[in-house]
């Protein structure tokens, strides 16, 4: 976290002609945990005129049974908005933390024999449009996915609630998910519907479906799970700083989200399958 939202890292722009730095750096995270890491470039437009290039990390830990499930596909977004004259835009909470999270999950579950594939796309040019996640699900084609885990936002605010927005064909696992997080301090409410998750959280004028790089994996009929804690007082702000986030409530997020991904990965009856 502390590295990713240094001024080295420049606020992690998107739309470079090469891999930001911050690519760079969470490729070797990835590294660490002998997972299989490319760079998926592609091309987008933003605004009426504009078209850049976008590079997304994915990392893949990959089955090795005889006979494997279809994939899980956890997202989290690096880019963030980079540098506006001198000031820069650290981007801590949005999206350091899903980041830090997710290589966070991958060293837990480094070695694991999985029953699936997890693929960990750290995705660019989220905050110009979800470029990111709509050019890996456009390349992945109609290849089966079995959900997207998409972690946007995690650091815990005062209230200490986590909120999930989840598929609904995903109903049948409400049970699994509400455990996992009831055995921890933090307060967790899931939802099945954008339009109550918005009227829950006094905030009608956000769409949550559509927020973040979830919403590309919906429109595909993918099932999905978007973990964030909504609304954030210093979202889009400088002072989205490594120094507000409370790195014992995060760590609680991630061990839990983890558990659930550990549940979804070894030998279990899929209640979507």
């Amino acid at each position: 976290m502390r590295i990713l939202t240094s001024p080295e890292f420049e606020g992690r722009p998107s739309g470079g002609a090469k891999p930001h730095r911050s690519a760079y750096y969470i490729t070797r995270q990835f590294e660490k945990y002998e997972l299989d890491v490319q760079f998926q470039k592609f091309e987008f437009e933003y605004g009426f005129f504009d078209s850049a290039t976008g590079h997304n990390v994915v990392a893949t830990q990959y089955c090795k049974r005889t006979q494997c499930q279809p994939p899980l596909v956890i997202t989290a977004h690096y880019d963030h908005l980079g540098q506006r004259g001198s000031r820069y835009y650290p981007g801590a909470n949005d999206n350091a933390s899903g980041v830090v999270v997710m290589i966070d999950i991958a060293k837990q579950l480094h070695n694991l024999d999985i029953s699936r594939d997890i693929i960990y796309v750290a995705t660019d040019a989220e905050e110009k449009g979800l470029h990111g996640a709509k050019a890996f699900v456009k390349q992945w084609g109609d290849r089966a996915i079995y959900m997207n885990i998409n972690l946007d936002m995690l650091d815990l605010q005062k209230k200490n609630k986590l909120y999930a927005l989840a598929s609904r064909s995903l109903q049948p696992l409400k049970s699994d998910i509400t455990t996992t997080f009831n055995a921890t301090p933090i307060k967790f409410r899931l939802f099945f519907s954008a339009k109550i998750m918005a009227r829950r959280l006094n905030a009608p004028q956000i769409d949550w479906l559509r927020a973040s790089d979830h919403y590309p994996f919906h429109r595909a009929d993918i099932p999905f799970i978007y973990f964030g804690t909504g609304m954030d007082k210093h979202h889009h702000s400088v002072k989205d700083s490594f120094d507000e986030i409370n790195f014992d409530k995060l760590t609680q997020v991630s061990n839990a989200i983890t558990k659930f991904v550990r549940s979804q990965v070894l030998d279990n009856t899929s209640a979507t399958n």
